[in-house]
């Protein structure tokens, strides 16, 4: 299966990358589906589903960098895996120095590690956005693509305003800091709006908010409201439907596939209602 590709960096990423939460216990659900997600995940369970999504044109993997991850797809790569991996710094909670952490992280090979958003919206709240200077700096000597996180179409803008030297973004399409497990039309507007008007690749997460959307439906609408040059992270849990990552990579392709045909624009994207601000199809700048 073919499916599209971004280029970050050096890089090239498959516009639907799988998304690592169900991996690490996290349902954004209830303390119930997530111990059912971690009982279900086993290190082979794991590397089944990652070689699900090779099979399937999925070229690239979005998870945390804790211990447990990282040592999985160790064996997954020493056993001939071949997807590459976006990894997201873990809560600050989980660490002492983050660029002790980032130089673990390192020795793993991620093509890109990005700074995890609930503790980037924490920084942001709190004043401390511009410590991350540093880390980010830091991430790049290590040879890594270099990508921020947020849940805050807010920080995005104030991110990319003030030049903070990244590679790409990832941006939930709610708003989790703010509204917890609520996940509110108004707030993937405000997100679509934001993403649509900066030029650096974004990956969208929380696309169906954690199960919550019917899948065509939204990937459709994040697919007309996110950048030609965009990805979307999804996580994707294969217990209950075996053929999830099957279903979801061949959606995408064929929503592209059909954009692409359409007679006006390569894309059609940017045709949300309340989006604010987009791109002609020409490439031009539009407010």
């Amino acid at each position: 299966m073919q499916l599209p590709t971004i280029s970050i960096a050096s890089h090239n990423i498959t516009r639907l990358i799988i998304g690592g939460n169900p991996y690490s216990g996290i349902s954004h659900r209830s303390a119930a589906a997530s111990q059912a997600m971690i009982d279900y995940y086993t290190t082979q369970q794991i590397i089944a589903d990652l070689r699900q999504a090779e099979a399937n044109g999925i070229n690239t993997v979005l998870a945390r960098a804790d211990r447990h991850i990282m040592r999985v797809l160790n064996e997954y790569w020493n056993a001939g895996g071949t997807i590459q991996w976006i990894a997201q710094t873990p809560k600050d909670t989980e660490y002492a120095d983050l660029n002790e952490y980032l130089q673990i992280i390192a020795r793993y090979r991620p093509m890109a590690i990005y700074h995890h958003g609930g503790t980037t919206d924490k920084l942001y709240a709190e004043g401390r956005l511009g410590s991350l200077h540093e880390s980010l700096k830091y991430i790049r000597d290590l040879g890594c693509a270099v990508g921020i996180g947020t849940h805050d179409p807010l920080i995005l803008k104030h991110c990319s305003t003030d030049g903070y030297d990244v590679d790409f973004y990832v941006c939930a399409l709610y708003n989790h800091t703010k509204h917890r497990e609520l996940y509110l039309p108004d707030d993937r507007d405000t997100a679509f709006a934001a993403i649509q008007a900066i030029q650096t690749p974004i990956i969208a997460i929380k696309v169906l908010a954690a199960g919550r959307n019917e899948p065509r439906e939204a990937f459709q609408l994040a697919l007309e409201n996110i950048k030609p040059t965009d990805a979307m992270a999804v996580g994707m849990y294969t217990q209950f439907q075996p053929d999830q990552i099957q279903e979801n990579a061949r959606t995408v392709a064929e929503l592209i596939r059909k954009s692409e045909n359409e007679p006006n624009c390569r894309t059609r994207s940017y045709g949300h209602s309340r989006s604010r601000r987009g791109i002609r199809c020409d490439g031009a700048w539009r407010s």
